[in-house]
């Protein structure tokens, strides 16, 4: 007889996050022996929505729109849940939060079962401004949770700087790459944009509180006067884009040039010569991992899983910063990159085996 888990979700939205739930129920074995609820706040991406319908039984509160009366009744609705739950706990076998960011949906997960487990997708040190970060810290009560999963070890240091007494609960299991459909849709033909020579590609929500996508751009400009080759490719949308185009103008880069998001980046990818991430930030960059499924070359900072990428073979390791981006734009321009093979299967292989070590109850 199958057990029964619940997992709590804010929404289902485009990002990195909702894309790593997707994989994180296709690919574990938990679909096999638990009868899994996701229990979500609201949904804007339907395709998201459909996928997950696969695998799981879907309860989202919020049916309308998401303004604010949405809100409101959402809110609601989940505290009146809570409620029910302090005078009857559900029946889960384990309850998962997988979203380190909201306040009752962490409390909703410690009052669905005892086997409680809550899912680190960022480098909380960084993300956020000290007071925000205490007032996080105090909500969501960490220490109250069976297990913490972080999704790097950038992600885990970063919150036992915050919480070294929850040192005995954490884990770090990395997020499932699907390099089969990565791989797949490369495939596809490019009809809107011609790949000449050597191009850098960016590939993210443009954000540049984390993203810091202006570096890229920067970097270009000062290649630029140096009198390099080269194209830079940006793919992605966001509160900056307009400002980013802003500056590509500004400054009359002829080669670089923001296409804005597309359904699949991946083709764009594979023909490029390396992929840069800039980010101040990441919880796991899932993007360096489809780089690598692809045999692309990276240039990366530190946020997430940027250094270990690089340790490993995948890339280079650059600084946070404008120059950092820059040297490692020219140090690739000047000597190339052969990155390492990359066995995605073995790396999805050792993320089921920590889930299943996770879920069950006890260590």
């Amino acid at each position: 007889m199958k057990k029964n888990l619940i997992i709590y979700f804010s929404k289902l939205s485009i990002g990195g996050m909702e894309k790593s739930l997707i994989e994180f129920l296709k690919n574990s074995h938990l679909k096999d022996n638990y009868n899994i609820t996701l229990y979500l706040g609201y949904v804007i991406e339907k395709s998201y929505l459909e996928e997950a319908k696969k695998y799981a039984k879907v309860n989202v509160i919020c049916k309308g729109k998401w303004n604010l009366v949405g809100k409101i009744k959402s809110y609601l609705i989940m505290q009146l849940t809570a409620f029910k739950y302090r005078l009857k706990s559900p029946n889960y076998d384990c309850a998962i939060c997988y979203t380190h960011h909201h306040k009752i949906l962490a409390k909703l997960t410690r009052l669905s079962s005892k086997n409680n487990i809550i899912f680190m997708h960022t480098d909380l040190v960084k993300s956020r401004d000290p007071k925000t970060l205490r007032k996080l810290m105090n909500d969501l009560k960490f220490e109250k949770f069976k297990k913490i999963v972080c999704v790097s070890e950038r992600a885990k240091d970063s919150f036992l700087e915050l919480k070294p007494e929850c040192k005995n609960k954490v884990f770090i299991i990395n997020n499932y790459i699907n390099g089969k459909d990565v791989i797949e849709k490369s495939k596809e033909k490019v009809d809107d944009y011609e790949f000449k020579g050597i191009t850098f590609i960016n590939m993210s929500r443009h954000s540049e509180i984390n993203k810091q996508v202006s570096f890229l751009i920067e970097a270009a400009k000062k290649l630029n006067a140096e009198n390099y080759k080269f194209n830079v490719l940006l793919v992605g949308d966001g509160v900056s884009h307009k400002s980013y185009l802003e500056l590509i103008k500004k400054y009359d880069l002829k080669n670089v040039q923001a296409i804005g998001s597309r359904l699949n980046p991946y083709k764009y990818l594979k023909r490029s010569s390396a992929l840069v991430l800039s980010s101040k930030y990441e919880g796991y960059g899932m993007v360096l991992d489809e780089a690598r499924a692809l045999n692309v070359p990276i240039i990366t900072t530190d946020a997430g899983n940027g250094e270990v990428i690089a340790k490993e073979g995948y890339g280079i390791l650059v600084e946070s910063t404008i120059d950092g981006i820059y040297k490692g734009m020219k140090e690739f321009l000047d000597k190339g990159f052969k990155a390492k093979k990359f066995d995605y299967m073995s790396f999805n292989n050792k993320i089921t085996e920590m889930i299943d070590k996770v879920v069950k109850d006890g260590k």
